[in-house]
């Protein structure tokens, strides 16, 4: 089984609805969706999680949005908030949700906004994934973030990198690359991986920035 980061980049950088009434707004920031279902008429729930620098904007939005059916907030603290939201159907969300349920893949959130659009994680067997990017890539475009094995024992980021970022960062660790002062370069990292110095550079540079965006997401 194999896993697949996604980031998905609708026109404008939002779906129609709800999302775009969100990224719409001057006091409002998308960190991610944390939950979605899909429905049999067609309907979603969402629970966004958002940072609001007051809840009165954003109240107001949903209110006046037509898609909305019924929603709640659920306030963290002074600027984060959650949105639970019932909201009508749009066609391209359908389309996507359509595609992993054809493939039989697995959507795994939260699926955490950028500037660009949305990244998100599908789990399946290889060829269902692939087949199911060809799918995607005809209605939606989509950078491919990284790939690799799937653990569904290990949600940590460690368990999200490909296996040769996996690799690389280990051997760097082995070899003291992260020792205060570096007991070795990069340039040793990449003899033991037995790759050019550059490739070693791009993997532990991928894996770090991963890491990293992963802790700050939290």
């Amino acid at each position: 089984m194999r896993a697949v980061e996604l980031h998905l980049l609708p026109e404008g950088g939002s779906f129609p609805g709800i999302d775009t009434t969100f990224s719409s707004l001057n006091d409002v920031s998308r960190d991610a969706v944390m939950n979605l279902g899909w429905h049999s008429d067609g309907s979603y729930t969402l629970l966004y999680r958002l940072t609001a620098q007051s809840l009165d904007p954003l109240r107001e939005a949903i209110e006046s949005n037509e898609d909305v059916q019924q929603y709640e907030l659920i306030v963290e603290d002074e600027t984060n908030v959650y949105a639970f939201l019932h909201v009508s159907e749009h066609e391209v969300l359908s389309e996507l949700l359509s595609i992993t349920e054809e493939h039989a893949l697995l959507l795994e959130p939260p699926f955490r906004f950028t500037e660009r659009g949305v990244r998100v994680t599908v789990a399946g067997e290889q060829e269902s994934l692939q087949r199911a990017f060809n799918d995607v890539t005809d209605r939606i475009a989509v950078d491919v973030e990284w790939m690799g094995g799937y653990s569904p024992d290990r949600a940590d980021t460690i368990g999200r990198l490909t296996d040769r970022q996996r690799e690389a960062l280990s051997t760097a660790h082995e070899l003291g690359y992260y020792e205060t002062p570096r007991q070795v370069s990069f340039e040793e990292v990449a003899t033991e991986l037995d790759c050019a110095s550059s490739t070693a550079n791009e993997l532990l540079r991928r894996a770090e920035s991963k890491i990293i965006d992963a802790v700050l997401a939290e």
